[in-house]
């Protein structure tokens, strides 16, 4: 699947990670279980007697968090000494839970009278010892691990006690330990997008297989999540990555899928989620089955995905529909004209991201079509398909449909990429009025990429063109965001600026860069002048490529 960036930045995350959903600091990957294991001086099962706040100076102040040492009971010993038969375990807790944060830390909630597999560094005090970093990992929690019971369990490795935990707790009468089970072993078996593999996959899938028909529909859920992890039908926020992966077109922002990684539940189960599909179950609860079953390369599924595209409830027919995708040339493509008319909006966006998942190129009419359609999450799925294809299949859409009221800025974005000449005042007007969707589904920031389309434009034609005042317009356009306009753009780093600043300089027009690094230094509110001196000592070493 799809890793997110190991470190962000907050420029980076604005204008070139997946904008509405990236970190704002850095977050490191997750251990393995073999690397937190040599990592910890001490792995022990443990039992909370109480926690409480207290004063150490190796925690940084953060807001909303405070230093908390927690007494244990020691019921077993994996890995080091514990010192006794009750340990101090000194960590980040919450200090507010409803004070807002920009910033969280490795913090750890312990329940008294719960029973965990702690991983833990030793302090200069016997019997003290501290968690092992100060910034979480991908896996938020790591290095605590809630068990199912009190068992010893001291004749197995830490691996397998860890095994044995977590398997437990999916007997639990607890729906809330059937999910943390569920949910851990699945990320550590190479579910979601961390990409662990410390348990066997097959093995981890056949104890998430006895809980689909589990009396608790939270359970149902759950395990059904487990069986379509890493399989981009299973929510709608997964799609733009995924269609930016297998299409050929502009979804710019978003890091590639593993296009090999396949989805082991659906192919080896998918029998037991059609059931789930044709259960009583909240309708809910159905189409997640449904949407499990995405890229299981089941031909038998594709009848059944037929029928439920008739079901009687929406969320059904939705999900039906967008496991569609997976079945090009396998059905008469003319269902879509039925299923872009449903009078459910969720439906017809169901077609809209069918298209696009199976590049159905004959259906490109369709999605401008469904550009037109009252409803805007319509739009915006339909939208997005397009963008999808290469525009030598989807240009005469877009261009048809190039002053769309939200999608312009995407359309011409799209289309300038193979000819950016033929674009040049929709890109300035873009940058200059920060233009947008409303209903936008994220990656990079639309001005900045008709910024970086201007820029490399300018950088492509012949100097002395640019030095002759021809291209002044689009000049102004890429200094703009430098102009201290309150409602335009400011450059979201340094980079900008700077590579345009040394693109003057390599082009032999001093003049209008010295003005323009008066403008930056003006109007831009860190030490901009920094990075331009950077340019001085060599201009050449800054080509923006």
């Amino acid at each position: 699947m799809i890793r997110p960036a190991i470190v962000i930045g907050l420029a980076a995350a604005a204008w070139f990670a997946g904008v509405h959903r990236a970190a704002a600091y850095p977050v490191g990957p997750s251990l393995s279980l073999e690397e937190l294991i040599a990592q910890a001086d001490f792995v022990g099962k443990v039992t909370v007697l109480e926690s409480k706040p207290l004063s150490d100076a190796w925690f940084d102040k953060v807001a909303a968090f405070e230093p908390t040492e927690t007494r244990l009971k020691v019921l077993a010993t994996y890995k080091g000494k514990a010192g006794g038969e009750t340990i101090a375990f000194r960590h980040y807790g919450p200090a507010n839970e409803s004070q807002p944060y920009m910033y969280m830390p490795q913090f750890y909630r312990f329940e008294r009278g719960r029973t965990y597999i702690l991983f833990a560094a030793k302090t200069e005090q016997e019997g003290v010892f501290r968690q092992l970093w100060k910034q979480h990992k991908a896996q938020e929690d790591q290095g605590v691990f809630l068990a199912a019971d009190t068992e010893p369990r001291v004749d197995l490795s830490i691996k397998e006690a860890i095994f044995a935990e977590l398997t437990g707790l999916l007997k639990s009468a607890a729906a809330a330990d059937v999910k943390y089970g569920l949910s851990h072993l699945d990320l550590l078996s190479g579910g979601t997008y961390h990409g662990q593999k410390d348990f066997d996959r097959e093995e981890v899938l056949d104890h998430a297989k006895r809980l689909l028909n589990h009396k608790d529909n939270e359970v149902v859920v759950a395990a059904v999540r487990v069986m379509g992890s890493n399989n981009p039908y299973m929510s709608s926020e997964y799609i733009p990555g995924w269609l930016a992966t297998i299409g050929r077109g502009d979804i710019p922002g978003f890091g590639a899928w593993d296009r090999s990684q396949e989805n082991l539940g659906g192919r080896l189960y998918w029998k037991q989620l059609a059931a789930i599909a044709d259960s009583p179950a909240p309708a809910a609860t159905r189409g997640l089955a449904i949407r499990a079953l995405g890229r299981a390369e089941e031909p038998a599924i594709l009848p059944l995905a037929q029928r439920w595209t008739a079901d009687a409830d929406p969320q059904v027919r939705q999900a039906a529909t967008v496991l569609l995708g997976d079945f090009k040339g396998d059905f008469d493509p003319a269902v879509f004209a039925k299923l872009a008319a449903d009078a459910q909006p969720a439906v017809r966006v169901g077609a809209a991201q069918a298209i696009g998942l199976g590049q159905f190129r004959e259906q490109i009419p369709t999605l401008g079509k469904l550009l037109a359609d009252g409803d805007p999450d319509v739009q915006a799925a339909a939208a997005l398909s397009l963008l999808s294809f290469s525009t030598a299949d989807s240009g005469d859409v877009l261009r048809a449909n190039l002053k769309h009221p939200q999608f312009h800025p995407l359309f011409v974005n799209a289309l300038a990429r193979a000819d950016a000449g033929r674009y040049l005042d929709e890109l300035a007007e873009i940058i200059k009025k920060k233009k947008e969707p409303e209903s936008f589904w994220g990656g990079r920031i639309p001005w900045g990429v008709s910024w970086e389309l201007l820029f490399f434009y300018v950088q492509r034609q012949p100097p002395a063109q640019v030095r002759g005042g021809q291209l002044d317009k689009v000049l102004d356009a890429l200094e703009y965001p430098a102009s201290g306009d309150p409602k335009g753009p400011s450059y979201y780093s340094s980079s900008e600026p700077r590579d345009l600043y040394a693109l003057y300089l390599q082009r032999g027009m001093t003049e209008r860069a010295a003005k323009f690094r008066a403008l930056a230094k003006k109007n831009i509110g860190y030490d901009i002048d920094y990075f331009f001196k950077m340019v001085d000592e060599n201009p050449r070493n800054y080509q923006r490529q």
